[in-house]
């Protein structure tokens, strides 16, 4: 297994919710009947970890958390023992079908959307500030007041929360399959496809119009909330295509040049981002990465 990997999944566990990797990890390496001591090591450790991560109680928000992970992991063993589709598609299938559920429990309960942005939000706060409260004891500088402003920001997080769920949801069930499919000996399905090849259906571009139209015209605030959320995907799904695009031009590059491109990119991130989804949408009608017919007669143009 290739040491990136490792990494990415170790600063994936650091940053997002375990479980949305973990299960999904553990779930594919136990329907592959495990036979070699690096697998029932991996899966001992996975369901070891979701263990650990399910066994707290915790709030409203990170039950419900909880509860995704567990529907996005049965939802996504289940269409990869089904169907023989991309690990993107059943991705976003699995994570689809995880939301329905979510949505009826909501609908059942009679939990409303306001009520439950709020509890989001006074989780998301309530963190911040004791992250806040932290560092002004230790790290001291602005740290804190940093925290402090991401804090007083809650709201806003919250109302992204249906779209930061399904990205991290998103990231975790494909570096689970590219995990799964470097440890297990006889893995389901076909291996993940390079990163430079990562494409979608082109009918996709309408998700940032509609958001983009429900964002502007909003007929109510959840309305506007729902077309942000929609937005935010879409940057997400097409800056990662546009990375794709530059990930598949930058082989042809001398190493050394690309290795300072990406350092002068991290001082620049909010316009690289813009600028790599502007090249993955336009790649939905340029499709950049096809290589050029050679020419037929193999002698020169006349």
């Amino acid at each position: 297994m290739r040491p990136g990997v490792l990494l990415v999944a170790f600063a994936y566990l650091l940053l997002a919710p375990p479980g949305l990797l973990l299960g999904p990890l553990g779930g594919l390496l136990a329907l592959s009947r495990p036979s070699t001591l690096r697998e029932w090591a991996w899966l001992a450790v996975t369901l070891a970890g979701m263990g650990a991560w399910l066994a707290p109680t915790g709030d409203a928000t990170e039950q419900l958390l909880r509860a995704s992970a567990v529907l996005v992991t049965g939802g996504f063993l289940a269409i990869t023992l089904a169907w023989k589709g991309s690990a993107f598609r059943r991705a976003v299938a699995a994570i689809g079908v995880a939301a329905l559920a979510l949505t009826g429990w909501c609908i059942a309960f009679h939990v409303q959307w306001p009520e439950l942005k709020a509890t989001v939000s006074h989780t998301v706060g309530r963190s911040f500030s004791e992250l806040a409260r932290q560092a002004d004891s230790t790290a001291g500088g602005d740290t804190g007041a940093v925290l402090r402003q991401m804090a007083e920001s809650a709201p806003s997080w919250a109302a992204l929360a249906p779209a930061l769920v399904f990205l991290n949801a998103l990231v975790g069930l494909l570096l689970a399959w590219t995990l799964y499919h470097g440890i297990a000996v006889r893995p389901l399905g076909d291996p993940p496809a390079p990163f430079r090849g990562f494409r979608f259906s082109d009918q996709l571009v309408w998700l940032p119009v509609a958001g983009l139209g429900l964002v502007l015209f909003p007929p109510a605030p959840a309305v506007r909330d729902l077309g942000a959320n929609l937005l935010l995907v879409a940057v997400a799904l097409y800056a990662a295509r546009g990375l794709a695009v530059v990930g598949a031009g930058a082989g042809r590059l001398p190493r050394m040049m690309t290795t300072f491109m990406a350092i002068v990119a991290l001082f620049l991130l909010p316009f690289v981002v813009g600028g790599l989804t502007l090249l993955g949408l336009a790649d939905t009608w340029l499709d950049f990465r096809r290589r050029p017919a050679s020419p037929a007669t193999g002698g020169f143009d006349r």
